[in-house]
């Protein structure tokens, strides 16, 4: 394949809708966003809606295509939050809104399966527990409320399936969406029949699984006049973000870990293969990698840079850089201010142990040094449940641009921590697909080995690692014991 080739990759997430062009290398040569179409039709309710949705990449991917030779897009591949989706009729067309990840309709069909199933009856065969986010509480919700729509539907589509079916008329899923949908027996990588009829579902509405990185079809005569690509440029099948994130930043080996350090904070750990059994204690996610034949476990903090920017208003420090610059004042320790970076509605955290002395640089500091110390809490979580060593931790995201940030999670992991230049990994890891899938790579390993992403080595300060080590042990992790009860009594009146 010529040298000139350009790959496409399309990244659909909660905020923005971002395309991308790339060359062989991982090159940046094109580039257009815009903010997700978004509606709140009620209170809790979060969508998408389809055609807006769609109108929105189409614009972006005439963006870049006009910045580049149409001619040179040689694949095409699209990422996207997970468990988001929604059903089509049999001649395609959506038959409702795309229900978000983080819509709580279907909440109370979760707590029946509660109520009913418990937490463990199908974890050995889905790899996780139940959350309200997972899919299948969606489409039960569908069933019940939207029952004409659910009679006439043909098929459940993720964001990710929607745009690439909408580019090249096929429909199909792969299985790092599928595992996040609650319905996929994770160690067989197949629809799983038993849940699907515990969820008293249509086993029909479930798509086929191709693996990512597989061509779905050709840019079909539609997409191309909508788009401007054309129509010998395969369409490949994409998968969830934090995968495609992971796929570019060469997490995929066993034993190596991924920290994402952007709205949310996942300790992303790549398997060759799934424990045998399935501890009692695991409390962090499994699923299907984007690289077919690999899996991962992952637990994340919902709110990193939420924290971030929270303690910066709190603060009146007007934003996280300048957070960041008080926080490198103040001394590791905080002057013993600790920070419990879990700012949701289930729990609660903030400042404890303040005194008079504690000032916004003891503050600030506390807030960062609670994030590096919650992220390594999940990471040695996810390592004791699957009986695996992170050998390597590797660094993307916003975040990594806060050296103080950084240099903290170093002493705190007090192992070097590999960071990653790669602004736009979940873009870049769909466009690996979308080239893989039209041979303009070989191997995952082969596309991977040709990028050229720049790296720093932050490496522990050894006297601050030695302190964090207790810090960490005998003062952090007895922290969210202590406030845990909190999160149970009213908030208000």
């Amino acid at each position: 394949m010529s040298g000139d080739a350009i790959v496409l990759g399309i990244d659909v997430g909660t905020t923005n809708c971002k395309v991308l062009a790339f060359d062989l290398a991982g090159g940046l040569c094109a580039s257009a966003s815009a903010p997700t179409p978004i509606e709140r039709p009620r209170p809790g309710w979060v969508e998408h809606p389809p055609e807006a949705l769609w109108q929105v990449i189409v614009g972006l991917i005439r963006q870049v295509v006009a910045q580049v030779a149409p001619s040179r897009v040689r694949g095409v591949a699209v990422a996207s939050m997970a468990e988001a989706g929604l059903l089509v009729g049999a001649d395609g067309r959506a038959l409702h809104s795309i229900i978000s990840w983080n819509d709580s309709r279907s909440d109370v069909f979760y707590r029946a399966w509660l109520e009913h199933f418990g937490t463990e009856r199908f974890r050995a065969v889905v790899g996780n527990r139940p959350s309200p986010i997972f899919s299948v509480f969606k489409l039960q919700w569908l069933r019940d409320f939207l029952p004409d729509a659910y009679a006439t539907a043909a098929c459940w589509l993720h964001v990710s399936d929607y745009i690439a079916f909408r580019l090249c008329g096929v429909q199909a899923t792969s299985p790092s969406l599928a595992s996040r949908t609650m319905l996929l027996d994770l160690a067989h990588v197949e629809w799983s029949s038993t849940v699907v009829a515990a969820a008293e579902l249509r086993a029909t509405l479930l798509p086929p699984l191709v693996p990512a990185g597989v061509p779905l079809g050709y840019i079909n005569a539609t997409a191309a006049a909508a788009t401007g690509l054309p129509t010998d440029a395969v369409v490949s099948c994409g998968g969830h973000d934090h995968s495609c994130g992971a796929l570019a930043a060469g997490v995929y080996d066993e034993g190596v870990a991924l920290d994402s350090m952007g709205t949310a904070e996942p300790a992303f750990l790549a398997l060759h293969a799934l424990p045998p059994t399935l501890p009692e204690t695991i409390v962090s996610s499994l699923g299907a990698h984007v690289v077919p034949g690999r899996f991962y476990t992952s637990k994340g903090i919902r709110n990193a840079g939420g924290s971030v920017e929270w303690a910066a208003r709190a603060l009146a420090m007007g934003s996280a850089a300048a957070l960041m610059q008080a926080a490198a004042q103040a001394a590791p320790g905080a002057g013993g201010v600790l920070f419990l970076p879990r700012l949701t509605p289930a729990d609660r955290g903030g400042w404890v142990g303040l005194t008079a002395d504690a000032g916004p640089p003891e503050l600030a500091r506390a807030v960062v040094e609670g994030l590096a110390c919650e992220w390594r809490a999940n990471l040695e979580l996810i390592e004791r449940s699957v009986a695996q060593r992170a050998r390597e931790v590797r660094a993307i995201g916003g975040g990594t641009r806060a050296d103080v940030w950084v240099q903290i999670k170093a002493d705190v992991l007090g192992q070097p921590l590999y960071v990653l230049d790669l602004p736009e990994s979940v873009a870049l890891g769909a466009a690996l697909l979308g080239g893989l899938a039209a041979g303009v790579y070989n191997t995952i390993e082969a596309a991977t080995a040709h990028l050229r992403l720049r790296r720093r080595v932050v490496t522990p300060d050894p006297e601050r690692a030695v302190f964090y080590q207790q810090h960490y042990h005998e003062r952090y992790l007895r922290l969210p014991a202590a406030l845990g009860g909190l999160g149970s009594f009213p908030v208000s009146m």
